[in-house]
């Protein structure tokens, strides 16, 4: 059973930690009142029994007839409640992962959440909410797949039923499972505008400056701290741009991050309880900056001082740091080709902004700070290309999932490290014909502090595997990392890329927070899922992994071990193949690590 994160009668918004494990959980939304009854058989319609299965995305009800109340006991929720007029669904997630269950938009009466490990509200209650969003309700939980939830529904007293919306998302909600009660929950709820620079040349390469606007929201139950420097309780804003071009989602440009200094008390999400001071952004409530704002050369920090995990960074940032070189410096800094529309025809553009805040990582909140949005590129004028931002902001999101969205055979899947952050990794399989396969990664680092300093995925024996590439993404106007490109070797059951090593210079290639670094190569195989690896470059605590695994697709084994070369044979060719994998493990055939006179026998042993 997941931890509770409190309760309060005020409260907006609930997160369960944990992964939710058991027969079952049943979610109950209704109104807590204080005078406790007892349970009652409710009718067929709003029984637990008779449960009608919640869809993702909009589910309409009326709640008119429910005649049933549900009393809670006083050992939860800070006392003895009352629920009146429940009606239930089932939810089984396909996936693991975070979901929300929300009736903010479609329901205009009073609701309350309370979440049970059953429908006996005797087997204890899991967590309550009130208010989300005015008298609507919200809760984000991180569930299990395969396993069955209850989701129930109702008014906040007798006389508050009716026709209403429950909606149910997934990949929605706080990072990591937390968001117990009092706690800030930061997200990007809009990109609003694009400012331009102009072109600077950049190592001998013509670059182009840009730089976007973003309005932050607060969707936690608790005011966020907004303290300008030299307090670091503030919000720190790094911006980011992508291309999806032939298959493959690139990062192309990337920025310093926005020190934010003073929060405005807006309603883009929802209602806004205000802050009176602009030294906190008060619950639901939103902060525009602007492109002109983000932009501004002097109020941009390097990414080198922030750990995104703890969301921590001096509050007098960029110490040691260099002036800002003229047009470009510490703004979103994008190579003029990878924007010409004559070199890019039928590219797909994406701008992303993220959030990183010591309250809202303190919170476990973090893996929702991360929203893109699409772009057009126009035409060249005051050196620089013009571009348009198209459609909505896609909250909650970071850009690398648009190339999922843009292509369903794509496979994404997150991958966390122990005591630290997540990478999402996205992969695709692509017939190239004649018995070949290309294979792509697409590795990004959302909040991983330890960062990743090696990517690996399995081949099986006797693969052949060619053109093996990678693309990284460099840092400018004085950040310290090495631009060293990482190496890759194919040996051992796999293709491995290497990039900088801690223990050698803390400033190595490393894949680090917001950043997205490309893989690939061609195999004679057929794709199958398999764990691919991450290894880490920092050191964590003692004990803790070293690497983390995620699905992706990659390289299959053949149906016959001792058909090396997968042409459905086995015959001189395999021999040969054996032969000169002697003594390494490229055509271990027993998997023994080693190719020798076992594997021979083996493959004689199946000869024809």
């Amino acid at each position: 059973m997941p931890a509770i994160s409190g309760y309060s009668p005020c409260m907006k918004t609930i997160t369960l930690a944990g992964v939710l494990t058991g027969s079952g959980l049943a979610l109950v939304l209704g109104q807590l009142h204080s005078d406790a009854v007892p349970m009652f058989m409710m009718p067929p319609s709003f029984t637990c029994s008779t449960a009608t299965a919640l869809a993702l995305g909009d589910n309409a009800f009326n709640t008119t007839n429910a005649t049933v109340n549900l009393s809670v006991p006083s050992s939860s929720c800070s006392g003895a409640h009352t629920v009146y007029k429940t009606a239930y669904w089932t939810f089984t997630p396909t996936t693991t992962g975070s979901y929300v269950f929300s009736t903010c938009t479609g329901t205009t009466w009073d609701t309350r959440l309370v979440i049970l490990n059953s429908c006996n509200t005797a087997n204890g209650v899991v967590a309550c909410n009130d208010d989300a969003c005015s008298y609507q309700s919200t809760v984000t939980a991180s569930l299990t797949a395969g396993t069955n939830y209850i989701v129930v529904v109702g008014g906040y007293g007798s006389g508050n039923s009716g026709a209403g919306n429950l909606n149910a998302a997934a990949g929605g909600g706080g990072g990591g499972g937390g968001g117990g009660s009092g706690s800030p929950d930061v997200i990007v709820g809009a990109i609003p505008d694009i400012s331009k620079y102009g072109a600077a040349t950049i190592n001998g390469v013509s670059h182009m400056a840009y730089a976007i606007g973003t309005t932050s929201c607060n969707i936690g139950n608790a005011q966020l701290e907004w303290f300008a420097s030299p307090d670091n309780r503030h919000p720190f804003i790094p911006m980011n741009m992508y291309r999806l071009k032939g298959g493959r989602i690139e990062q192309i440009g990337m920025s310093w991050g926005k020190h934010g200094f003073t929060a405005l008390q807006g309603t883009l999400c929802g209602s806004c309880q205000a802050s009176p001071t602009g030294n906190y952004l008060g619950i639901g409530c939103s902060d525009p900056y602007s492109s002109g704002l983000n932009g501004g050369q002097s109020g941009l920090g390097t990414r080198s001082e922030v750990n995104v995990h703890t969301g921590v960074f001096p509050g007098s940032y960029n110490s040691g740091m260099p002036s800002p070189p003229a047009t470009y410096g510490r703004r979103l800094a994008v190579k003029a080709s990878d924007l010409d529309p004559a070199q890019n025809a039928g590219a797909l553009y994406f701008v992303e902004g993220h959030y990183i805040h010591p309250q809202d990582a303190a919170a476990n909140n973090d893996n929702n700070n991360a929203s893109y949005r699409q772009i057009t590129v126009g035409a060249l004028s005051s050196g620089a290309y013009t571009l348009t931002l198209s459609g909505a902001t896609i909250q909650q999101k970071a850009a690398i999932e648009a190339w999922k969205t843009s292509d369903s055979t794509v496979t994404q899947s997150n991958a966390d490290a122990q005591g630290d952050g997540r990478f999402i990794v996205s992969s695709k399989a692509r017939d190239l014909g004649n018995g070949q396969w290309r294979y792509e990664f697409a590795v990004h680092n959302l909040t991983s502090h330890r960062s990743a300093r090696s990517f690996s995925v399995p081949v099986p024996a006797g693969t052949t595997v060619t053109n093996v590439g990678f693309k990284d993404i460099d840092y400018h106007s004085g950040d310290p990392y090495a631009a060293t490109d990482w190496t890759n070797s194919t040996s051992g059951g796999s293709v491995t890329w290497t990039g900088g090593d801690f223990a050698v210079s803390a400033n190595g290639n490393a894949l680090r927070f917001a950043t997205l670094y490309n893989f690939w190569f061609d195999a004679n195989v057929a794709a199958t899922n398999a764990n691919a690896t991450i290894g880490l470059f920092r050191p964590g605590a003692a004990g803790d992994p070293n690497t983390v695994t995620a699905s992706v697709q990659a390289p299959s084994a053949p149906s016959n071990p001792s058909d090396l070369n997968h042409d459905g044979i086995v015959d001189g060719a395999d021999l040969g193949i054996l032969l000169g994998a002697w003594g390494t493990a490229a055509a271990d055939i027993n998997g023994d690590g080693i190719t020798d006179g076992a594997d021979l026998g083996i493959l004689l042993g199946a000869w024809g």
